[in-house]
């Protein structure tokens, strides 16, 4: 039977159940571990965290989780791993790092292709490191990430091979696809929706990852959806066979007023449907549910996304799916069926 690899060990796929492919458990800045106003106790950290993730799978069914959180923004394997403890979720880490200009330490900035390559197939195989030190617990995918995520976001530049993405993201796709090639697992990934406006970032990570011969299949593209600028992009992405996640539901991000964003969404859903590519779209919320920082205020405006109750997609979003005519099979669909196919590592 095919499974799934999470931070407590393998899980057959048949008990994946509902799946937030894009989430974050604990979320923090590169440099963060070491400010003040960030630290925090991890046992007080897991207790909060897990009664709010324990509450909303008793409520709406959710049964895994993907914490897309890489590893210079604060990834911690033990508090995942506690989590799934608490709550009996299936929680599964990734292995990767953030866009250019804002992560990869300068450490795997000196590493090569081949070098990348085995860091993530370490991490699939035997387990992430924390803090210098080896944990044995495993991470479950890979995560590449695109563009000028920053204070003041704008379009990225054009890198050296003719592509809007950068020298180090450039090594690191490319070693995501083979390390993929070796262990059959799901690529996800960020795209900035600044650079739809100048490019198709989905297109332009598919590309490189098949000139390294990555199964586009196995492969999501985040964030397609929260620019719109029409369906042709996020169908591009979807003919060369990659799925695309509806994400940022409920939350306001580069775009003005969660309401016209859910609406946007839901109207490019409902075109890809029609198109059949039903097959191919995830539906998530990407919030983070705990940042040292604390919670959303004004002066931290940045955390509002912890503020989306883990109710929102059922009690909101899935009522305006269904007056643009999906019906619950096709939410199955999209947040059971569509996840198990994606995240299985049926070579390990």
């Amino acid at each position: 039977m095919k499974k799934i690899r999470t931070v407590t060990g393998d899980v057959p796929v048949d008990r994946m159940g509902v799946t937030l492919t894009h989430e974050h458990l604990l979320y923090t800045y590169p440099g963060g571990e070491h400010d003040h106003r960030s630290s925090y106790v991890l046992e007080d950290a897991v207790a909060r965290i897990s009664a709010e993730l324990k509450a909303g799978m008793d409520a709406y069914g959710y049964g895994t989780l993907v914490d897309m959180t890489p590893a210079e923004v604060g990834r911690n394997p033990e508090l995942m791993r506690r989590v799934a403890e608490r709550t009996g979720a299936n929680i599964i880490a990734v292995s990767g790092f953030f866009p250019e200009r804002m992560g990869i330490p300068y450490w795997f900035r000196r590493q090569s292709v081949d070098e990348l390559t085995d860091f993530y197939y370490r991490d699939l195989t035997e387990g992430m490191v924390f803090a210098g030190a080896a944990t044995g617990i495993k991470a479950g995918a890979i995560k590449i990430a695109t563009g000028q995520e920053s204070v003041h976001p704008a379009p990225s530049p054009m890198g050296p091979n003719g592509r809007r993405i950068h020298q180090y993201e450039d090594r690191l796709i490319r070693a995501a696809a083979r390390a993929q090639r070796k262990t059959l697992c799901c690529i996800n990934t960020h795209t900035d929706p600044m650079d739809y406006t100048v490019t198709n970032p989905g297109v332009e990570q598919l590309e490189i990852l098949e000139e390294e011969g990555a199964d586009l299949g196995k492969v999501i593209v985040g964030h397609a959806f929260v620019e719109p600028r029409g369906v042709e992009q996020i169908e591009a992405i979807v003919r060369r066979g990659a799925t695309v996640q509806v994400d940022h539901i409920g939350i306001p991000w580069r775009f003005d007023g969660d309401e016209g964003l859910d609406e946007s969404m839901a109207g490019l859903m409902q075109v890809l449907a029609d198109k059949g590519y039903m097959d191919q779209m995830v539906i998530t919320y990407d919030r983070w549910f705990f940042n040292p920082r604390g919670p959303a205020t004004q002066e931290n405006p940045q955390l509002l996304n912890q503020g989306v109750g883990l109710g929102y997609i059922f009690e909101t979003f899935v009522p305006r799916l269904r007056g643009k005519g999906f019906t619950d099979a096709d939410v199955h669909r999209m947040m059971v069926e569509n996840p198990r196919r994606l995240l299985s590592m049926d070579s390990l």
